[in-house]
């Protein structure tokens, strides 16, 4: 009889989380939707469409803060939105290998004479 070891070291998912390729896949596509659709309405604001006249005179001096900040911010938000594209890519890469490794498992265990 085999016991598995006292410590076998990793990370030991939650009580009752259960996963399959589907599951990852999905996921890992959601991920890039959401990022994609989120990466296009940030292109939509930058540069800033407000000039120095619309800005309002009292505040022109302020204008070009502006204009840098929201060019800082759609960077940024774009930066995110490539990091979660990229992101959804290892989690869809991740479904592959855990099917993969789950086929390998299956034939193992149904294969002839499997365990004598």
């Amino acid at each position: 009889m085999n016991t598995p070891p006292a410590n076998p070291g990793g990370v030991a998912p939650p009580d009752g989380y259960t996963t399959d390729t589907g599951q990852m896949s999905g996921a890992g596509r959601n991920i890039n939707n959401a990022a994609e659709d989120a990466k296009g309405e940030v292109e939509d604001t930058q540069p800033t469409e407000l000039t120095d006249a619309e800005f309002g005179t009292k505040h022109t001096q302020w204008q070009a803060d502006y204009a840098s900040a929201i060019e800082q911010l759609g960077q940024g938000a774009t930066a995110m939105c490539d990091n979660l594209v990229a992101f959804a890519g290892q989690i869809g890469g991740a479904g592959q290998a855990y099917s993969t490794t789950e086929t390998g498992a299956a034939n193992t265990v149904t294969a002839p004479q499997a365990g004598q």
